[in-house]
């Protein structure tokens, strides 16, 4: 059983709704079990633990916490907070680890559980694999004694807001009008309370969590509400808040492409921009060209904030990201925080005394499909020989394409990128059709 994907742990939390034979289907004994493995693989000490606005979070986080610190840990309840501050909260108190219960963008039927390293990173490759493998090799040989559970949501929420507002100046944000979609996720309590402090005017939306519809009609997957809406700039996170997109006053979208572009372009100027950039496969190539272009380095790796960050620290870069909105300033945390990458967008662009439009890059065409899948297959099985032709075909056309599986549900993404609308578009309705048909068979 394989437990981590591309971003910790997913699972769904309503069996009915599960779609591949592969999703992992939530109990509390999944929990339970996650949990005792994890105390056979981290040291004990002392660990910070968030959660999201979905239904199932607080009992989840409850299960968790109640097994670790009934082995010994000291786990701090720190609430409804996004994920990234559980990065701040460790390095800012000297903890252990730490935990976010959150299935991030996905809708309001998965939940899952993120580890942080005691260096605010979250957890590498090794040690998920220790964890997996304790999972597998379960027994019932343990201590467990009752134990009080620390909830600490002031601690936790205060930490993380002083780090976050350490790094820019007071009232930078005064007289600005700020439409602020929180996803009804993680960020609709911190958030608003860091803008206005900064001296924003700030509109509020997707802040009315009801354990059920976080991600739902608002946010980083539906942005069309907070676009329309009247403001100098749009800040539109996902549900736990590590991703951000940003919309200016004439409703224009901008994703992590063009934000890491227009970073790219001041931090440079500043002299404050180590190495370059690091992307990944799906960065869109006029990011590349663009950064390039600067003088500065630009390296791609596979899709994920945590792959990125640590490609980023064996580099010695401090800026890198993805196009869906996670973008790390590792000089501030070493994971993607959207609350953090949007002030910086606001602090330049203000700054420039321009709009957003005229700072960032004019991006090649993506055309994106995805296909149902209950069970993966290899891509480079002869199955597959014909569409590795189609994608040889886009390549002689100047163009580029990207077929893989997610790693947060059972479906495989295809993503055909060029100049030309018309031909990315052709390409992705073949492809998406040539591998529903393979899909199809047993």
């Amino acid at each position: 059983m394989k437990l981590f994907g591309t971003d910790g742990i997913r699972f769904v939390v309503v069996p009915e709704k599960a779609k591949g034979e592969e999703e992992i289907i939530y109990s509390p004994e999944l929990i339970y079990k996650i949990a005792l493995a994890s105390s056979r693989v981290l040291r004990k000490g002392k660990y910070a633990l968030v959660w999201d606005t979905r239904r199932s979070s607080f009992s989840i986080a409850s299960i968790f916490a109640g097994v670790l610190s009934s082995l010994g840990y000291d786990v701090i309840l720190g609430g409804v907070l996004p994920t990234p501050s559980v990065s701040a909260i460790v390095l800012s108190l000297g903890l252990d680890g730490g935990f976010s219960i959150s299935a991030s963008h996905n809708p309001p039927h998965f939940n899952g559980i993120k580890f942080f390293r005691k260096d605010g990173f979250k957890a590498d490759r090794e040690l998920e694999e220790k964890i997996e493998k304790s999972f597998l090799l379960q027994n019932s040989d343990l201590d467990l004694k009752l134990a009080d559970l620390s909830f600490n949501p002031e601690l936790a929420k205060n930490t993380y807001k002083g780090l976050v507002l350490s790094f820019f100046r007071e009232k930078f944000l005064s007289g600005v009008k700020v439409v602020l979609d929180c996803s009804n996720g993680s960020t609709y309590l911190v958030a608003p309370q860091i803008l206005e402090e900064l001296g924003a005017k700030v509109k509020k939306i997707g802040c009315e969590p009801n354990g059920e519809n976080i991600n739902v009609g608002v946010g980083s997957e539906e942005p069309a509400r907070a676009l329309s809406e009247e403001g100098d700039f749009k800040i539109i996170f996902d549900g736990d808040g590590d991703r951000v997109l940003i919309g200016d006053s004439e409703g224009n979208l901008f994703d992590g492409d063009h934000i890491l572009s227009l970073l790219a372009l001041f931090m440079s100027k500043e002299g404050t921009l180590k190495w370059g950039v690091v992307g990944t496969i799906l960065s869109n190539s006029a990011l590349e060209i663009f950064v390039r272009n600067l003088g500065l380095n630009f390296e791609r790796v596979e899709v994920g904030d945590r792959n990125i960050a640590y490609r980023m620290k064996d580099l010695g870069a401090n800026l890198g990201g993805e196009e869906s909105g996670h973008i790390i300033l590792s000089d501030i945390l070493p994971t993607g925080d959207g609350i953090i990458s949007a002030l910086k967008v606001l602090q330049y662009v203000i700054k420039s005394g321009k709009d957003i439009k005229e700072l960032v890059i004019k991006k090649f065409y993506q055309a994106k499909g995805k296909i149902p899948v209950s069970r993966r297959k290899s891509l480079d099985s002869d199955e597959f020989r014909d569409i590795r032709k189609i994608e040889d075909e886009v390549k002689r056309y100047g163009g580029r394409v990207v077929i893989r599986y997610s790693g947060t549900e059972p479906v495989l993404r295809v993503m055909v990128e060029h100049e030309d609308k018309v031909i990315a578009e052709k390409y992705k309705d073949i492809l998406v059709y040539e591998l529903s048909k393979i899909f199809e068979r047993n």
